[in-house]
């Protein structure tokens, strides 16, 4: 562990302290739940476990470096990095990203109780830290920010005050229902009238097949068997097969059993799966993160059956407030819940070299080439309009 001096601050009450192994990543542990607890939602997936889970499996030969920001002996802040070499845009790079991949549904730091002015200031430090002290880097990649808190307003505003450029960029739409205070069946009537006779006509078509069934599994017994029955369906569904997930998605299931946030649905038909899905329920909120179903029981809305019998189970037995669909926005989410947001990331260029010549390739020249072909293509289209009408 470093210790950047304080006369190197540019803000003398701050200090900064920098992580880069796993052995000292692993002491936070305490003060890392106590800070990402303060986050107000998504707790599950800023908590410490989360992190050592994603480390264990995705840090391969990226690098460390988290930052913790102190103010005398209090922690206030941790900023959670790694650094990635290799070709961003065409270009060699060395990039420094908030820790996580397409698994991680939001990215950000954690925080102490603070006021929005304060959040500020301690960002302005670590963005001072990359520009005086640790100056060895291309661009910063603050991705998938919970915008919930103003968080991406401080970003901004801490950036303007730095100098150094950047550029806003949207990362995924969230789909999701907050402030349930009603029983499974009034939800349901809140639905679309056509959706909900959908959902009746495919429970019906199941149950004309065979005996239709629902399992949750919120705990640690059994659990591996039921794992084994997720990944048989997901083989058999229409989504691309895991290629560098499975093992991770394993300990992460099993860390969420041992916490008792698991919410690992599976609907049978025959008492053979035919959809499954799981999440996390923790604070009043169920995170839906990844469903399956078996494309030969398409016909019957597998995956339909599924979100009901969770959504049903969520909200008369969980007694949750807020369900959120996590990562995209795709039409079917949006059958189930009314509500969306985005969330946007910040690329941020240093002032060398290769980071001014990125700001200007993202910032200026890719926008005009993309406009420039989408002209090109409503032009072409123009022309063989034009061309159809004179020849009849």
């Amino acid at each position: 562990m470093t210790t950047i001096k304080e006369k190197d601050q540019p803000l003398g009450e701050y200090s900064i302290k920098v992580i880069t192994s796993i052995d000292e990543f692993k002491k936070l542990k305490i003060i890392w739940d106590e800070l990402a607890a303060n986050g107000g939602s998504y707790f599950p997936y800023l908590c410490f476990d989360f992190f050592r889970i994603w480390l264990e499996h995705f840090l391969a030969h990226d690098k460390l470096l988290i930052l913790q920001i102190c103010r005398g002996d209090r922690v206030l802040a941790i900023a959670p990095f790694v650094i990635k070499q290799g070709r961003y845009k065409g270009v060699n790079t060395i990039k420094i990203e908030l820790i996580g991949n397409a698994y991680s549904p939001i990215r950000f730091f954690m925080f102490a109780k603070l006021e929005k002015e304060e959040k500020e200031v301690i960002l302005l430090v670590v963005l001072d830290f990359f520009k005086k002290i640790y100056k060895r880097w291309d661009i910063i990649d603050l991705n998938s920010i919970i915008e919930e808190h103003k968080n991406l307003s401080i970003v901004k505003s801490a950036l303007s005050k730095s100098g150094l450029k950047n550029n806003e960029y949207f990362c995924f739409g969230n789909c999701y229902e907050d402030v349930i205070q009603f029983p499974s069946d009034i939800y349901f009537k809140s639905l679309s009238k056509n959706f909900r006779a959908s959902i009746r006509k495919n429970r019906n078509r199941a149950q004309e097949q065979g005996k239709l069934e629902f399992q949750m599994i919120t705990g640690c017994e059994g659990l591996e068997g039921f794992i084994e029955l997720y990944f048989k369906v997901y083989e058999k569904s229409w989504k691309e097969r895991e290629t560098f997930g499975p093992e991770y998605l394993m300990d992460h299931i099993k860390d969420l059993a041992e916490k008792g946030w698991l919410r690992l649905g599976l609907v049978y038909l025959n008492r053979a799966p035919i959809a499954v899905g799981f999440g996390a329920a923790y604070g009043g909120v169920a995170y839906l993160e990844k469903t399956a179903y078996d494309e030969e029981f398409e016909n019957i809305g597998a995956g339909k059956l599924w979100y009901a019998e969770m959504i049903k189970y969520l909200i008369d037995v969980d007694k949750v407030t807020c369900i959120d669909l996590l990562i995209g926005d795709y039409e079917y989410k949006k059958n189930w819940v009314s509500r969306r947001r985005e969330r946007k990331g910040v690329l941020i260029f240093n002032k060398r070299l290769k980071g001014i010549w990125l700001n200007l390739m993202i910032v200026k020249i890719l926008p005009s080439v993309q406009g420039y072909r989408y002209l090109r293509k409503i032009k072409e289209l123009i022309a063989r309009r034009l061309m159809k009408n004179n020849l009849t």
